[in-house]
């Protein structure tokens, strides 16, 4: 019989690559569409206020639903993803888009944007571990 880590000494990578795709797929590409980046459109009210709720909402809902789904507690996980996902996306800029004197500009705003997401990361997956856990104490019978 296979052994497994125990749980909260190790981190699980699965789940720090499997939040960093839910990231990429219902963040980061809404983020893009409705902001207008990729289609080049104007933004309308409604579209921009959605836009900047999801900014904060999206992350903390996408680390709720990553450990909610997770066996075991992940809270770090979502957290290590949302803050490798703002390191992935600030290299992207940096290499295609902003000048190079620009870095030392961005770097304080990179620093303080990882500790953000990475904190709001880590609130949306307690949250998500209390509603798993409290979903398993409901199910049981009354003693």
């Amino acid at each position: 019989m296979a052994e497994t880590p125990a749980q909260g000494k190790t981190l699980q990578w699965k789940w720090v690559a499997i939040s960093f795709l839910s990231y990429v797929v219902f963040y980061l590409i809404p983020i893009l569409v409705i902001g207008g980046f990729l289609p080049s459109r104007p933004v309308s009210d409604g579209a921009e206020m959605f836009l900047y709720t999801w900014l904060f909402a999206g992350i903390v809902i996408i680390a709720a639903v990553a450990a909610y789904l997770s066996p075991g507690v992940t809270i770090v996980e979502p957290a290590v993803a949302g803050a490798g996902l703002i390191v992935t996306l600030f290299a992207a800029l940096l290499i295609f888009v902003w000048p190079k004197w620009f870095v030392s500009v961005a770097a304080v705003g990179m620093v303080l944007t990882i500790i953000v997401v990475f904190l709001l990361s880590l609130l949306g997956a307690w949250l998500g571990e209390r509603i798993q856990w409290h979903g398993k104490f409901k199910a049981l019978p009354p003693p």
